[in-house]
């Protein structure tokens, strides 16, 4: 069976994913490149042949149904895009950027190497003013060691199957050029300050000065101008709050001698604190919250990691919300930025991990130890977490960093997740520091399930094969950050060959009732007692993973939708 979503079946190959993908420092002047390409695969380091090319789906990633062949990357291969575009020449800077390859990559525009990248999930830009021309020749050339490498590889697995998924290979985001001024704004960081009323933005470029202006549902409520690198925007006290229930964005206007950006933000606060019963709690804007969620792995049935269409997303995150969720676990993996801009729009909290790496993992030290309560082990031991290569914990900073750099300005993420289930950790409680380093304006969850350090802002819980009971309290945010993952298979929405779950059904109603009594006795018995969010697993079906809420092809929902929105009420309601 050939699964498509809707999206998938519906795709118009000359316009696909045809979006702005930055829309926090967003211009008007932009070439999507997505669309028919070529690619072939040689052996090692040969060079592409003049013949043997094929045709291929961009950005849909090697292996994807959406992409057009069926065809996998190996390591020790190497795989070759050539793309023929025309191109309006300017006397602006010209910028050619790659929203995601994966893994390593090296970029050749009309027979130049123009520049490279390595790591799969962040976004890159390389300058191309020299050697742009009306008509041109561009080639990009991958390499990807899967899970066998330094780099980090989220669920991709070589050998796949259960909780790992098909591995795929090279552009599997837009690829676009973008031209800008000689006196322009390169950066933008974004960093709002609650409790005063301020929004400080930190800029880089060349230009003499910059007009910044700000907008309240249309109405002008800053404006100011600075020749500085730094500007502070003072909102006052009377400003309007983004929150799921309301996710307000101010849109933000910036200005340089020749360049016109338009951004946005949201005023919003993540902090650890006390309920009126002297629980520890998230706040947001310094008020309790119970966090709902779901897991998130972000794969799609025909396009692996990469999604249809905006409307594909739209639609899932816009259902989420419906049910009750306030907020989703994207779950080791990097998220295009349009994600995250239809996260703060549609008011959606996003707790984000950093895609895993290192390996290979012992099944039972990361599975059925842990599982038993073996959790006691301190993760500077390399070897029992995977992490002896000292290039992979080198790399994993690198890519680190980039995410983050990446993704600083979302107003949705409230909380860092730099490990999962031991999952390639190692000295988390440095690499926590690390983070909060960088971002203060964030949680971190140092360790989520199992080897927990006793570091970072939540005491973070795994619980699938027991009933969950709150363990010994401390200072931290208590998190059932999984939990559930029941499986039900319905028959011709899914490519399952072997299902795979942590407790398995064969009749849909049963499902339902099963979830709805997990929610009752798991979930709202234990809030009183310091319970401060659940995250059920999760959002859909992936692979042999039938356990989601969604089925693989987005066009079922398995579940009684109004129940589980009475629940998440009913948990939301519980935190004051």
């Amino acid at each position: 069976m050939r699964l498509l979503s809707p999206w998938g079946e519906t795709l118009d190959k000359n316009h696909i994913l045809q979006e702005y993908p930055r829309m926090q420092l967003k211009r008007d002047n932009y070439l999507i490149l997505n669309g028919e390409w070529e690619f072939q695969i040689t052996d090692g380091s040969q060079p592409s042949r003049k013949d043997g090319w094929e045709k291929i789906l961009v950005p849909f990633a090697l292996g994807s149904k959406l992409s057009g062949t069926d065809k996998l990357l190996k390591p020790g291969e190497t795989l070759w895009y050539r793309r023929y575009f025309d191109y309006a020449l300017t006397k602006n800077r010209v910028l050619l950027n790659f929203e995601a390859v994966d893994q390593c990559c090296t970029v050749y525009l009309n027979g130049l190497q123009v520049g490279s990248h390595k790591g799969g999930y962040s976004p890159f830009e390389i300058e191309i003013t020299n050697c742009v021309k009306q008509k041109n020749e561009l080639i990009v050339k991958v390499t990807d060691e899967s899970d066998q490498g330094a780099y980090a590889y989220g669920k991709q697995k070589l050998e796949h199957g259960g909780m790992w998924y098909t591995p795929s290979a090279g552009i599997w985001q837009t690829v676009w050029i973008e031209e800008i001024k000689e006196h322009s704004v390169h950066d933008l960081k974004i960093t709002p300050d609650y409790d005063n009323g301020f929004v400080h933005l930190n800029f880089t470029g060349d230009y003499t000065q910059v007009v910044i202006t700000v907008f309240e549902n249309k109405k002008l409520v800053h404006r100011g101008i600075t020749i500085e690198k730094n500007y502070t925007i003072d909102l006052g006290k009377d400003f309007h709050p983004w929150s799921p229930d309301d996710p307000f964005l101010y849109d933000l206007y910036i200005e340089t001698d020749d360049d016109a950006l338009k951004s946005y933000f949201g005023m919003r606060k993540f902090s650890v604190g006390k309920d009126s019963y002297g629980n520890t709690r998230f706040l947001l804007n310094n008020k309790p919250l119970f966090l709902t969620g779901l897991l998130d792995q972000g794969y799609s049935v025909d396009g692996l990691m990469t999604y249809p269409s905006d409307e594909a997303m739209e639609y899932e995150i816009k259902k989420i919300k419906e049910m009750g969720f306030n907020m989703l676990r994207k779950h080791v993996k990097q998220e295009s930025r349009r994600w995250y801009y239809l996260c703060d729009k549609y008011g959606i909290l996003v707790m984000q991990d950093m895609p895993n790496g290192g390996g290979p993992y012992d099944f039972h030290f990361v599975a059925v130890k842990p599982t038993l309560g073996f959790t006691r082990v301190k993760d500077d031991d390399y070897k029992k977490f995977g992490r002896m290569n000292e290039e992979g914990r080198e790399v994993y900073y690198q890519e680190l960093d980039a995410m983050l750099d990446t993704l600083y300005n979302a107003t949705c993420i409230f909380a860092w997740v730099p490990f999962n289930e031991g999952w390639g950790q190692f000295d988390s409680a440095k690499v926590t520091e690390h983070i909060k380093s960088y971002d203060h304006t964030r949680l971190v969850d140092s360790a989520s399930g199992w080897y927990d350090q006793k570091c970072g802002d939540f005491n973070s819980v795994h619980r699938y094969f027991i009933p969950f009971r709150v363990p010994r309290l401390d200072d931290r945010i208590l998190l059932l950050s999984e939990f559930g993952g029941y499986s039900y298979i319905e028959w011709g929405h899914s490519e399952a060959e072997k299902l795979y779950g942590y407790k398995k059904f064969t009749d849909k109603v049963k499902l339902d009732e099963a979830i709805d009594k997990l929610y009752q006795k798991d979930i709202l018995r234990n809030i009183p007692k310091g319970l401060s969010g659940c995250i059920y697993t999760q959002v859909s079906d992936v692979e042999d993973e039938c356990n989601g809420i969604f089925t693989a092809d987005r066009r079922v929902i398995k579940i009684n939708e109004k129940k589980m929105l009475k629940n998440n009420e009913l948990c939301i309601r519980s935190v004051r």
